[in-house]
C-alpha cells in the first residue's frame, strides 16, 4: 500500500534522526504524493483507520498517524 509506505518511510526518517515524536502528520504524508495522488491517499488512509491498522489522532495544528 502506498499510504502506508509513506508512514513507515516517514516514521523511521524520524527515529533515524532521533527526532521526537516520530509519528507521520497528515502534512508530512501529503507533501509526498502529488495532485491526483491525494485522492487516492485519502482513500488508503480511510480503509487502513477502518481495519485498525493505523491510528490517527490531533495534534495543535494538524492530525498525526502512527502506524500500529
Amino acid at each position: 500500500m502506498m499510504a502506508i509506505d509513506i508512514i513507515n518511510q516517514i516514521e523511521a526518517d524520524k527515529i533515524s534522526r532521533k527526532i521526537e515524536p516520530h509519528f507521520a502528520t497528515v502534512v508530512e504524508i501529503f507533501s509526498k504524493v502529488s495532485g491526483l495522488e491525494k485522492s487516492i491517499l485519502i482513500a488508503e488512509l480511510k480503509e487502513l483507520v477502518k481495519e485498525r491498522k493505523i491510528m490517527v489522532g490531533r495534534t495543535i495544528n494538524t492530525e498525526y498517524i502512527k502506524v500500529l
